[in-house]
């Protein structure tokens, strides 16, 4: 009994803590843009493929949110997805990224439309997203978006 009482109090001193209160495994900001031009966006989707080659057992977890306004009017329904629905196919069949290694998140509404690129190593939670404006004061002008009016060449 006291063995066992001096091996965790060993534990505890070499590591700072209990074995059972170490803290969650966190993923890191990576980058975060608004609704940039092509050119920028790929430079930045280059970059995060890069890195995500470099560490293969992590994930890519790509928050993007709705705004308020896009591009300058109010948005249309789908509007937000439409516009990040080019990121996922980039990383995959441009630049060779597993889709297992890229998860795409709806992260709800802001301001404006917005996109947080999060590396997830392996063991780590998927960051929440962090609306700041409620659907219900979110107006839409009439239409609906579509990916292909976002492509971008991809």
């Amino acid at each position: 009994m006291v063995s066992i009482l001096y091996a965790a109090l060993t534990i505890i001193i070499l590591t700072g803590s209990a074995p059972h209160s170490q803290s969650p495994v966190m993923g890191r900001n990576f980058d975060s843009f608004r609704d940039i031009g092509c050119e920028s966006e790929e430079a930045r989707l280059d970059n995060l493929a890069v890195t995500l080659q470099n560490a293969p057992t992590a994930k890519a977890a790509i928050i993007f949110y709705g705004g308020q306004v896009f591009r300058g009017r109010l948005p249309r329904r789908g509007d937000a997805a439409a516009r990040a629905a080019r990121i996922k196919p980039y990383l995959v069949n441009r630049r060779g990224i597993p889709a297992d290694q890229v998860v795409v998140i709806d992260g709800g509404y802001l301001k404006e439309w917005y996109a947080e690129i999060w590396i997830v190593p392996p063991g780590a939670s998927i960051p929440q997203s962090h609306p700041t404006v409620p659907i219900e004061q979110v107006h839409f002008r009439k239409g609906k978006a579509h990916p292909r009016d976002f492509l971008c060449g991809i």
